[in-house]
């Protein structure tokens, strides 16, 4: 999809109702998740205000839905969760945790608007750095965050453990 192809689009803060379709698109990067789970992890990041959750619609999305005879929500185009982080050894920083913009709506303007909104809400929150670190698998993020001006500042391993009960 062309920038100028994009649709006109409103970004918003995530609700309850939008929990279907944060799985959808959740589940276009490997991390599936049903309604019920995202409900409740909504619920646990809204109760907070050092994170946030905000996804894109087309700006008709309102005449959409009223116009489904099911009554269902409109499809979302992507959505961005991020998050107040401080570390010992660099301060505090904002740092985009999850991104996912729909796979038919990949290059469309999407991404860049939802970026936007978290760079907002970090600077409203005080924090005058942003980062974001990505899966060494997606290629397509390799470009996309430089040409929003983003720096490579270091590469690194995630290793992960469960925890016994």
């Amino acid at each position: 999809m062309s920038e100028e192809a994009a649709p006109a689009l409103r970004i918003r803060a995530a609700r309850e109702s939008d929990a279907a379709e944060l799985a959808r698109l959740s589940a276009q990067l490997g991390y599936p998740a049903d309604a019920r789970v995202m409900i409740a992890r909504l619920a646990q990041i809204g109760a907070r205000t050092d994170q946030a959750v905000f996804v894109a619609e087309d700006a008709a999305a309102d005449a959409q839905a009223a116009g489904d005879p099911a009554g269902r929500p409109p499809a979302l185009r992507g959505w961005i969760h991020v998050a107040y982080g401080m570390r010992l050894e660099s301060g505090e920083s904002a740092e985009i945790v999850g991104l996912v913009v729909d796979c038919g709506m990949r290059r469309g303007g999407v991404g860049r608007q939802l970026v936007e909104a978290a760079e907002r809400w970090s600077r409203a929150a005080g924090l005058e750095r942003i980062v974001v670190r990505s899966n060494a698998a997606r290629t397509e993020a390799h470009s996309f965050y430089p040409a929003l001006g983003y720096v490579l500042t270091k590469t690194q391993r995630v290793y992960g453990r469960p925890l016994a009960g």
